[in-house]
Formats: C-alpha cells, structure tokens, sequence
C-alpha cells in the first residue's frame, strides 16, 4: 500500500527524452552564443586593453561557453541514462510477469490452483 515503489518506464523515458533534447538545443543555444559573445571589437575602449577588461571578460566569456557546452552534454547523458533505466525497468517487468505467468500454469496444470 503506502510503502511500496512503482516504476513507470513509459514516464521515466519520456522524461529522458526531454533531457536529451533540451540539452541538445542548450548545445545550439551555447555555440550561438557562443559565435557572438567574442566579438566585441573595441567594446572597453583603449582602457579596456591596459587595465585588463579586455582580457577578463574574454576569459569569462570563454568559461561561461564552456559550462553552458558542459551542462548541454549533462543533460544528454542524464536523458541517455533514464531512457536506459526505463528500458531495464520495462524488460524487468516482462521477466516477471512471464515468471508469474509460469508459476500459474504449475499451480493450475497440477492441481493447486483455486
């Protein structure tokens, strides 16, 4: 009743599904952005390159790329990892239904069966 688990691979894969492709467009986004966020031209001015401005927000900008990569490829194995985990949820049960199934016929096709 209130203490046991239910798996529901349908829901579980679906919810995969979603991380893989939100991931996927995450990785577009990041590349998008990515192709803009370096051109910045003479965006601090000339004390931008002597005080370092310049330099700072290129190396924020290139961290900020690469998180943004490396959330997108989180996602996608995480929505890898949950399609597989429904799969195994899902072959699971068909194992123990079969198994159910058979212990039925034993007890039907011997006698025990009520």
């Amino acid at each position: 009743m209130g203490d046991s688990f239910t798996a529901v691979p349908s829901a579980i894969a679906q919810t995969g599904a979603g991380f893989v492709q939100e991931g996927q467009q995450l990785s577009q986004s990041a590349s998008s952005f990515g192709g803009g966020v370096f051109e910045v031209s003479n965006a601090f001015g000339l004390l931008g390159a002597c005080d370092g401005a310049m330099e700072k927000y290129m190396s924020m900008a290139h961290s900020t790329v690469q998180g943004l990569e490396q959330l997108a490829q989180l996602w996608v194995a995480t929505g890898e990892q949950l399609v597989s985990q429904a799969e195994v949820y899902q072959a699971i049960e068909e194992e123990q239904q079969q198994r159910f199934q058979g212990i039925q016929q034993k007890l039907t096709t011997s006698g025990g069966g009520r």
